[in-house]
C-alpha cells in the first residue's frame, strides 16, 4: 500500500500487535455495517481517510503552493458481548488507543513535510455488544503545482 491510509495501517500494525493482521479499511467497515454485522475479531480496527483542509497558499507566476491538512481516523472496534453497559471493555478502549497515538502521533511517512497529531478522540457508540472509538489524526504537508 502507497496510500496515506496505508502507511498508517502498516505503522499501526507493526507497531501495536494486538492489532497486526486486525486492521481493515473503510471498504470493510462500510461492508459491515450495510450488513448490520459485527467484526468477526475480539479487537479490530479500521482506518480511514477522513478528507482535508486548506492551512493557506501562495500563488506567483507559474508556480502554487499551498498547505494541507489531510486527516486520517483509527476506528477501534472491542467487542462486549454480554456486558452491557461495555465496562470491561474501558480499559481494552484505554490501552489499544494508548498505544495507537504512540504509533502514530510524531510519525509521519517519508514523502511529506510534517507529523502526524492527533486531534481528536471520540466514543463512536457502546451498543448492541460493540464498542467505537474513533482517533483522528491530521498531517501537515505542502502541496505545489508547476505550470
Amino acid at each position: 500500500m502507497t496510500t496515506l491510509v496505508g502507511d498508517v495501517s502498516e505503522r499501526i500494525a507493526a507497531s501495536v500487535p494486538a492489532l497486526a493482521g486486525r486492521i481493515e479499511g473503510i471498504a470493510d467497515l462500510a461492508a459491515l455495517i450495510a450488513e448490520g454485522a459485527l467484526p468477526q475479531r475480539e479487537v479490530s480496527a479500521f482506518v480511514v481517510p477522513l478528507g482535508f483542509d486548506d492551512r493557506g497558499g501562495d500563488s506567483a507566476t507559474s508556480a502554487h503552493t499551498q498547505m494541507l491538512e489531510e486527516s486520517i481516523g483509527v476506528v477501534l472496534c472491542i467487542k462486549a458481548l454480554g456486558d452491557a453497559k461495555a465496562r470491561r471493555a474501558l480499559p481494552t478502549i484505554e490501552q489499544l488507543s494508548g498505544a495507537v497515538i504512540a504509533a502514530v502521533a510524531g510519525w509521519a511517512p517519508d514523502d511529506v513535510a510534517g507529523v502526524f497529531r492527533v486531534t481528536r478522540g471520540r466514543l463512536l457508540s457502546a451498543e448492541k455488544g460493540l464498542v467505537l472509538y474513533q482517533l483522528d489524526f491530521a498531517l501537515l504537508d505542502q502541496l505545489r503545482v508547476v505550470s
